[in-house]
């Protein structure tokens, strides 16, 4: 895929930048303080939002993604905040060239370990190429890491480094994502993004997702797929991963990833993941 610099249809500076101030989301004229603890200790939860087409697409469901994160971790929302995210997302970010809107809610200025009583919140814009139709049919390559999820793994914080070093680790093996497995053995997500795996049963074929309480990530896309796109949910052992059918890899940027392949194993049926894909992008991104 072509780099984000060049993506088709960008227009203007690939990099923009906002701040939540007086109740207001206003263009970023100083950066971020570099006292805010969301730049010094990695305090911040974030989402990303895609914007496709003049629409942003699930940006209900990445605001609430975002209000649950703040909930779980002691991050109170600023009173007006929901509805201005929401506000910006309806008014300014649709007009915006393709690509991906970021939400970042710091814990704002303080200590290490002091309660978070005044978080801040920054948003950014950047050009991104997105899958292709030859991308998908192509489909990605996976490969297992096991053992690499430990504890708030499955957060969208600033904390991210396992994260990258799990992509690193799978493009290294030449594949394009990793599952990365806990201790114990379960499939918990993707290094970027969420599984779905489609599995045999005795009524056919179905497909499933890990549970977000295995310490999966709460994405707004396989969220959404759980309510529309008839995608279940099980905890996955190394043994449903060797009796994989087909599976996808979802994330706001690459929607429905169909997988070609794990761990060097052709999988046998593409059109289902391809199906998934094609009725995400039916609905989200077709008039």
């Amino acid at each position: 895929m072509r780099s984000p610099s060049k993506a088709r249809g960008s227009v203007g500076p690939v990099f923009r930048c906002w701040r939540w101030d007086s109740g207001e989301i206003v263009p970023l004229r100083a950066g971020i303080p570099p006292q805010d603890r969301g730049f010094r200790y990695g305090e911040h939860l974030f989402e990303s939002i895609a914007v496709r087409g003049g629409r942003v697409l699930l940006a209900g469901e990445h605001v609430a993604l975002l209000v649950e994160a703040a909930s779980r971790n002691g991050f109170p929302m600023p009173k007006g905040l929901r509805s201005s995210l929401r506000r910006f997302l309806a008014e300014k970010a649709f007009r915006l060239p393709d690509g991906m809107v970021r939400i970042y809610l710091t814990a704002g200025t303080g200590a290490p370990a002091d309660p978070v009583k005044s978080p801040s919140c920054f948003l950014s814009w950047e050009a991104t190429s997105f899958p292709s139709e030859r991308d998908r049919e192509r489909g990605f390559s996976l490969v297992t890491l096991h053992g690499k999820a430990g504890p708030g793994w499955g957060e969208k914080s600033g904390n991210y480094l396992a994260h990258c070093n799990a992509l690193r680790l799978a493009r290294a093996e030449g594949a394009d994502e990793a599952i990365v497995t806990d201790i114990g053995g379960r499939a918990i997500s993707c290094a970027m993004g969420n599984l779905i795996v489609w599995l045999p049963g005795t009524s056919g074929v179905h497909p499933f997702t890990p549970p977000r309480e295995s310490g999966a990530r709460s994405g707004a896309v396989v969220g959404w797929l759980r309510k529309f796109g008839d995608v279940g949910e099980r905890n996955l052992s190394a043994r449903d991963l060797s009796r994989v059918v087909s599976a996808a890899v979802t994330n706001s940027r690459i929607g429905v990833m169909p997988v070609a392949r794990i761990d060097g194993r052709e999988l046998p049926d593409l059109s289902l993941p391809l199906e998934l894909s094609e009725f995400y992008r039916k609905k989200l991104l077709r008039p």
